[in-house]
Protein backbone atom coordinates (compact mmCIF):
# COMPACT_ATOMS: atom_id res chain seq x y z
CA UNK A 1 0.00 0.00 0.00
CA UNK A 2 2.83 2.38 0.90
CA UNK A 3 4.61 1.78 -2.40
CA UNK A 4 1.39 2.40 -4.34
CA UNK A 5 0.87 5.70 -2.53
CA UNK A 6 4.46 6.75 -3.20
CA UNK A 7 4.17 5.80 -6.88
CA UNK A 8 0.83 7.62 -7.22
CA UNK A 9 2.24 10.73 -5.58
CA UNK A 10 5.28 10.68 -7.86
CA UNK A 11 3.18 10.19 -10.99
CA UNK A 12 0.97 13.06 -9.89
CA UNK A 13 4.02 15.28 -9.32
CA UNK A 14 5.35 14.44 -12.78
CA UNK A 15 1.94 15.14 -14.28
CA UNK A 16 1.76 18.55 -12.63
CA UNK A 17 5.25 19.38 -13.82
CA UNK A 18 4.39 18.36 -17.39
CA UNK A 19 1.16 20.34 -17.40
CA UNK A 20 2.76 23.45 -15.91
CA UNK A 21 5.81 23.30 -18.14
CA UNK A 22 3.86 22.78 -21.36
CA UNK A 23 1.38 25.53 -20.58
CA UNK A 24 4.23 27.90 -19.68
CA UNK A 25 6.04 27.07 -22.89
CA UNK A 26 2.89 27.63 -24.92
CA UNK A 27 2.24 30.97 -23.22
CA UNK A 28 5.73 32.32 -23.83
CA UNK A 29 9.22 30.94 -24.22
CA UNK A 30 10.73 34.10 -22.82
CA UNK A 31 10.60 34.29 -19.00
CA UNK A 32 12.61 37.47 -18.86
CA UNK A 33 14.27 39.72 -21.38
CA UNK A 34 17.10 37.72 -22.92
CA UNK A 35 16.24 34.53 -20.97
CA UNK A 36 14.35 31.40 -22.06
CA UNK A 37 12.61 28.51 -20.30
CA UNK A 38 12.98 24.91 -21.46
CA UNK A 39 12.96 21.43 -20.00
CA UNK A 40 12.27 17.74 -20.42
CA UNK A 41 10.07 15.07 -18.85
CA UNK A 42 10.68 11.34 -19.25
CA UNK A 43 8.91 8.19 -18.05
CA UNK A 44 9.93 4.58 -18.51
CA UNK A 45 10.17 1.04 -17.23
CA UNK A 46 13.24 -0.96 -16.20
CA UNK A 47 13.74 -4.68 -15.56
CA UNK A 48 16.71 -5.83 -13.48
CA UNK A 49 18.20 -9.32 -13.18
CA UNK A 50 20.31 -9.21 -10.02
CA UNK A 51 22.60 -11.86 -8.56
CA UNK A 52 24.46 -11.80 -5.24
CA UNK A 53 27.44 -13.94 -4.26
CA UNK A 54 28.23 -14.29 -0.53
CA UNK A 55 31.70 -15.39 0.58
CA UNK A 56 32.12 -16.16 4.30
CA UNK A 57 35.63 -17.54 4.01
CA UNK A 58 34.42 -20.95 2.91
CA UNK A 59 32.00 -22.27 0.31
CA UNK A 60 29.94 -19.36 -0.97
CA UNK A 61 26.22 -19.17 -1.60
CA UNK A 62 24.37 -17.36 -4.39
CA UNK A 63 21.02 -15.59 -4.45
CA UNK A 64 18.99 -14.08 -7.30
CA UNK A 65 16.51 -11.19 -7.20
CA UNK A 66 14.36 -9.69 -9.97
CA UNK A 67 13.43 -5.99 -9.86
CA UNK A 68 10.60 -4.23 -11.71
CA UNK A 69 11.11 -0.47 -11.86
CA UNK A 70 8.80 2.18 -13.29
CA UNK A 71 10.66 5.49 -13.26
CA UNK A 72 10.32 9.15 -14.10
CA UNK A 73 12.72 12.07 -14.53
CA UNK A 74 11.92 15.76 -15.08
CA UNK A 75 13.82 19.03 -15.21
CA UNK A 76 13.33 22.70 -15.97
CA UNK A 77 16.03 25.07 -17.22
CA UNK A 78 16.35 28.85 -17.33
CA UNK A 79 18.97 30.01 -19.87
CA UNK A 80 20.29 33.57 -19.94
CA UNK A 81 22.95 33.80 -22.63
CA UNK A 82 25.60 31.27 -21.64
CA UNK A 83 24.41 30.97 -18.02
CA UNK A 84 22.02 28.13 -17.08
CA UNK A 85 20.11 27.35 -13.88
CA UNK A 86 18.37 23.97 -13.59
CA UNK A 87 15.96 22.29 -11.16
CA UNK A 88 15.28 18.55 -11.48
CA UNK A 89 13.41 15.60 -9.97
CA UNK A 90 13.75 11.82 -10.42
CA UNK A 91 12.00 8.74 -9.05
CA UNK A 92 12.89 5.03 -9.41
CA UNK A 93 10.38 2.60 -7.86
CA UNK A 94 12.54 -0.54 -7.52
CA UNK A 95 10.32 -3.47 -6.47
CA UNK A 96 12.33 -6.62 -5.70
CA UNK A 97 11.05 -10.19 -5.84
CA UNK A 98 13.52 -12.60 -4.25
CA UNK A 99 11.35 -15.74 -4.62
CA UNK A 100 11.99 -16.80 -1.01
CA UNK A 101 8.83 -18.83 -0.40
CA UNK A 102 7.95 -19.33 3.27
CA UNK A 103 10.73 -16.97 4.36
CA UNK A 104 8.75 -14.03 2.98
CA UNK A 105 6.17 -14.13 5.81
CA UNK A 106 3.49 -13.30 3.27
CA UNK A 107 5.38 -10.38 1.70
CA UNK A 108 6.39 -11.29 -1.84
CA UNK A 109 7.77 -7.92 -2.97
CA UNK A 110 10.09 -5.47 -1.23
CA UNK A 111 10.30 -1.82 -2.28
CA UNK A 112 13.67 -0.13 -2.61
CA UNK A 113 12.55 3.10 -4.26
CA UNK A 114 14.93 6.01 -4.78
CA UNK A 115 14.10 9.65 -5.46
CA UNK A 116 15.91 12.96 -5.69
CA UNK A 117 15.39 16.70 -5.84
CA UNK A 118 18.33 18.58 -7.28
CA UNK A 119 19.69 21.28 -9.50
CA UNK A 120 22.66 22.56 -11.47
CA UNK A 121 24.37 25.85 -12.32
CA UNK A 122 26.51 25.85 -15.44
CA UNK A 123 27.93 27.75 -18.39
CA UNK A 124 27.36 26.41 -21.88
CA UNK A 125 28.16 27.35 -25.45
CA UNK A 126 26.16 24.87 -27.62
CA UNK A 127 28.80 25.09 -30.34
CA UNK A 128 31.73 24.31 -28.02
CA UNK A 129 31.38 23.03 -24.45
CA UNK A 130 29.65 23.15 -21.07
CA UNK A 131 30.89 23.12 -17.46
CA UNK A 132 29.28 23.56 -14.07
CA UNK A 133 28.24 22.22 -10.68
CA UNK A 134 25.29 20.03 -9.70
CA UNK A 135 23.82 18.86 -6.41
CA UNK A 136 20.94 16.72 -5.20
CA UNK A 137 19.22 15.34 -2.13
CA UNK A 138 18.57 11.59 -2.55
CA UNK A 139 16.04 9.64 -0.50
CA UNK A 140 16.12 5.84 -0.41
CA UNK A 141 13.63 3.37 1.06
CA UNK A 142 15.79 0.83 2.91
CA UNK A 143 13.66 -1.97 4.38
CA UNK A 144 10.81 0.47 5.00
CA UNK A 145 13.09 3.10 6.57
CA UNK A 146 13.92 6.37 4.81
CA UNK A 147 17.60 7.23 4.41
CA UNK A 148 18.96 10.51 3.07
CA UNK A 149 22.09 11.16 1.02
CA UNK A 150 23.49 14.48 -0.20
CA UNK A 151 25.47 14.59 -3.45
CA UNK A 152 27.47 17.43 -5.03
CA UNK A 153 29.94 17.55 -7.90
CA UNK A 154 31.40 18.99 -11.09
CA UNK A 155 30.61 18.08 -14.69
CA UNK A 156 31.66 19.10 -18.17
CA UNK A 157 30.86 18.40 -21.83
CA UNK A 158 32.72 18.99 -25.09
CA UNK A 159 30.87 19.22 -28.41
CA UNK A 160 32.08 18.14 -31.83
CA UNK A 161 30.07 17.96 -35.05
CA UNK A 162 28.65 14.45 -34.51
CA UNK A 163 30.01 13.67 -31.04
CA UNK A 164 29.48 14.83 -27.47
CA UNK A 165 31.98 13.84 -24.78
CA UNK A 166 31.28 14.34 -21.09
CA UNK A 167 32.62 13.55 -17.63
CA UNK A 168 31.67 14.18 -14.01
CA UNK A 169 32.84 13.61 -10.45
CA UNK A 170 30.50 13.71 -7.45
CA UNK A 171 30.97 13.37 -3.71
CA UNK A 172 28.15 11.92 -1.64
CA UNK A 173 27.52 11.49 2.07
CA UNK A 174 24.57 10.08 3.97
CA UNK A 175 23.07 7.28 5.97
CA UNK A 176 22.55 3.73 4.75
CA UNK A 177 20.18 2.75 7.54
CA UNK A 178 19.44 3.73 11.16
CA UNK A 179 17.45 1.00 12.93
CA UNK A 180 18.50 0.14 16.48
CA UNK A 181 22.14 -1.06 16.47
CA UNK A 182 22.22 -0.82 12.68
CA UNK A 183 23.34 2.80 12.34
CA UNK A 184 25.41 2.77 9.15
CA UNK A 185 26.65 5.81 7.21
CA UNK A 186 28.33 5.98 3.82
CA UNK A 187 30.45 8.49 1.94
CA UNK A 188 32.41 8.30 -1.26
CA UNK A 189 32.87 9.38 -4.86
CA UNK A 190 31.15 8.62 -8.15
CA UNK A 191 33.03 9.15 -11.41
CA UNK A 192 31.47 9.00 -14.87
CA UNK A 193 32.56 9.43 -18.49
CA UNK A 194 30.42 9.13 -21.60
CA UNK A 195 30.29 9.72 -25.31
CA UNK A 196 27.34 10.32 -27.63
CA UNK A 197 27.49 9.64 -31.36
CA UNK A 198 24.79 11.21 -33.52
CA UNK A 199 24.20 8.79 -36.38
CA UNK A 200 21.68 11.34 -37.64
CA UNK A 201 20.67 14.68 -36.09
CA UNK A 202 17.67 12.88 -34.53
CA UNK A 203 19.37 9.62 -33.43
CA UNK A 204 21.94 9.48 -30.61
CA UNK A 205 23.92 6.45 -29.45
CA UNK A 206 25.55 6.73 -26.02
CA UNK A 207 28.19 4.68 -24.23
CA UNK A 208 28.79 5.52 -20.56
CA UNK A 209 31.04 4.19 -17.81
CA UNK A 210 30.67 4.78 -14.04
CA UNK A 211 32.92 4.07 -11.05
CA UNK A 212 32.10 3.99 -7.33
CA UNK A 213 34.53 4.31 -4.41
CA UNK A 214 33.00 4.52 -0.94
CA UNK A 215 33.45 3.68 2.74
CA UNK A 216 30.82 2.51 5.23
CA UNK A 217 30.88 3.71 8.83
CA UNK A 218 29.69 0.63 10.73
CA UNK A 219 29.23 0.58 14.56
CA UNK A 220 31.92 -1.32 16.48
CA UNK A 221 29.31 -3.73 17.75
CA UNK A 222 28.93 -5.08 14.23
CA UNK A 223 32.55 -5.05 13.09
CA UNK A 224 35.83 -3.40 14.08
CA UNK A 225 37.16 -3.51 10.55
CA UNK A 226 37.05 -1.07 7.64
CA UNK A 227 34.15 -1.70 5.26
CA UNK A 228 34.27 -0.56 1.64
CA UNK A 229 31.71 -0.57 -1.16
CA UNK A 230 33.20 -0.18 -4.62
CA UNK A 231 31.72 -0.75 -8.04
CA UNK A 232 31.58 -0.07 -11.75
CA UNK A 233 28.91 0.09 -14.41
CA UNK A 234 28.71 0.35 -18.19
CA UNK A 235 25.63 1.60 -20.06
CA UNK A 236 24.62 1.65 -23.71
CA UNK A 237 21.64 3.80 -24.71
CA UNK A 238 19.89 4.92 -27.88
CA UNK A 239 17.42 7.81 -28.29
CA UNK A 240 15.41 8.83 -31.35
CA UNK A 241 13.32 11.97 -31.88
CA UNK A 242 10.11 10.57 -33.38
CA UNK A 243 8.12 13.82 -33.45
CA UNK A 244 9.57 17.22 -34.28
CA UNK A 245 7.41 18.82 -31.59
CA UNK A 246 9.75 17.25 -29.01
CA UNK A 247 8.78 13.60 -28.40
CA UNK A 248 11.52 10.95 -28.36
CA UNK A 249 11.80 7.26 -27.52
CA UNK A 250 14.81 5.79 -25.71
CA UNK A 251 16.10 2.43 -24.56
CA UNK A 252 19.24 1.01 -23.03
CA UNK A 253 21.18 -1.79 -21.40
CA UNK A 254 23.29 -1.51 -18.23
CA UNK A 255 25.60 -3.96 -16.49
CA UNK A 256 26.92 -3.12 -13.01
CA UNK A 257 29.02 -4.81 -10.34
CA UNK A 258 29.29 -3.76 -6.69
CA UNK A 259 31.52 -5.35 -4.05
CA UNK A 260 31.03 -4.98 -0.28
CA UNK A 261 34.24 -5.94 1.49
CA UNK A 262 35.17 -6.15 5.19
CA UNK A 263 38.91 -5.58 5.61
CA UNK A 264 40.86 -8.34 7.38
CA UNK A 265 37.79 -10.57 7.64
CA UNK A 266 36.61 -13.44 5.47
CA UNK A 267 33.46 -11.67 4.36
CA UNK A 268 32.66 -10.35 0.91
CA UNK A 269 29.45 -9.73 -1.04
CA UNK A 270 29.42 -9.25 -4.81
CA UNK A 271 26.21 -7.91 -6.39
CA UNK A 272 25.76 -7.92 -10.18
CA UNK A 273 22.91 -6.17 -12.02
CA UNK A 274 21.82 -6.50 -15.64
CA UNK A 275 19.21 -3.86 -16.47
CA UNK A 276 17.17 -3.24 -19.62
CA UNK A 277 14.97 -0.16 -19.89
CA UNK A 278 12.88 1.87 -22.31
CA UNK A 279 10.70 4.95 -22.20
CA UNK A 280 9.41 8.20 -23.68
CA UNK A 281 10.78 11.71 -23.26
CA UNK A 282 9.21 15.06 -24.13
CA UNK A 283 11.33 18.18 -24.65
CA UNK A 284 9.55 21.52 -24.27
CA UNK A 285 10.50 25.15 -24.89
CA UNK A 286 12.91 24.17 -27.68
CA UNK A 287 12.98 23.64 -31.43
CA UNK A 288 15.27 21.70 -33.71
CA UNK A 289 16.74 18.22 -33.95
CA UNK A 290 17.62 15.89 -31.08
CA UNK A 291 21.25 17.05 -31.11
CA UNK A 292 20.07 20.66 -30.79
CA UNK A 293 17.73 19.84 -27.90
CA UNK A 294 20.33 17.81 -25.99
CA UNK A 295 22.95 20.55 -26.34
CA UNK A 296 20.63 23.35 -25.20
CA UNK A 297 18.39 21.53 -22.69
CA UNK A 298 18.64 20.03 -19.22
CA UNK A 299 21.65 17.95 -18.14
CA UNK A 300 21.43 14.53 -16.48
CA UNK A 301 21.77 14.97 -12.70
CA UNK A 302 20.91 11.42 -11.57
CA UNK A 303 23.17 8.96 -9.74
CA UNK A 304 23.79 5.54 -11.25
CA UNK A 305 24.68 3.84 -7.95
CA UNK A 306 22.34 5.69 -5.57
CA UNK A 307 19.27 5.91 -7.80
CA UNK A 308 19.28 3.80 -10.95
CA UNK A 309 20.52 0.69 -9.11
CA UNK A 310 18.53 -0.80 -6.18
CA UNK A 311 19.87 -0.04 -2.70
CA UNK A 312 22.81 -2.31 -1.88
CA UNK A 313 21.64 -3.24 1.65
CA UNK A 314 18.17 -4.24 0.47
CA UNK A 315 19.77 -6.15 -2.41
CA UNK A 316 22.09 -8.01 -0.04
CA UNK A 317 19.32 -9.01 2.37
CA UNK A 318 17.00 -10.19 -0.41
CA UNK A 319 19.87 -12.01 -2.10
CA UNK A 320 20.90 -13.96 1.00
CA UNK A 321 17.25 -14.76 1.74
CA UNK A 322 16.91 -16.25 -1.73
CA UNK A 323 20.17 -18.17 -1.27
CA UNK A 324 18.99 -19.64 2.05
CA UNK A 325 15.57 -20.50 0.59
CA UNK A 326 17.28 -22.43 -2.22
CA UNK A 327 19.26 -24.45 0.36
CA UNK A 328 16.16 -25.49 2.32
CA UNK A 329 14.71 -28.95 1.64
Amino acid sequence: MTSKLKLSASVAALGLLVAGAVSSAQAADVVDQGCTLSGAVGIGYMYDWQSADFDFGGPGIDGDVDYNTPFGEAGGLVTCGGFNAQADFAYYNHSGDADIGNLSAGKDDVDADNSHFGGALFWRDPSLAAAGVSASWINQDVLGKDSDTFRVGLFGEYFMENFTFGASVHYFNGEVIDIGPFDIDQDGFELAAYGRFYATPDLSLMLRGDMLFSDLDVPNGLTNQDVTLDGWAITGEAEYLVWDQGLSIFGGLRYAERSLDVDNEDFNVDIDDTQVYAGLKFYFGQDGSLIDRQRTGVVDNTSTFNEKLPNVLTSGILGISNAIANELP
